[in-house]
């Protein structure tokens, strides 16, 4: 007979066999998914990169004058001068700030 320590075992295994299974799917298709656009890139296919404003602006510098704390326009927090996301809701805070 079996009893329940064995069949638990038994039952715990079986499911992480199956976790192991659909983890080892999702993995490989995101490294082909990778390869691929590598491939598109290198290509010139698809942009190899696209710029954005908000991440890619210069942060004030607070040493410099006029730099002034920004408040968030979603959040309305008020947030330091060199703060390029809001501290509370982590929305953009512009690129005018």
């Amino acid at each position: 007979m079996l009893d329940v320590g064995t069949a638990y075992l038994v039952a715990i295994g079986a499911l992480l066999l199956v976790a192991l299974g659909v983890g080892a799917r999702a993995l490989v298709a995101i490294f082909r998914e990778g390869r691929e656009r590598s491939r598109k890139r290198r290509e010139d296919e698809i942009e190899r990169y696209t710029e954005d404003p908000v991440y890619d602006r210069d942060p004030a510098d607070p040493e410099a004058g006029g730099a002034t704390p920004s408040t968030c326009p979603q959040c309305g927090a008020e947030n330091a001068a060199g703060f390029v996301y809001c501290r509370e809701c982590a929305s953009p805070l512009g690129p005018n700030q």
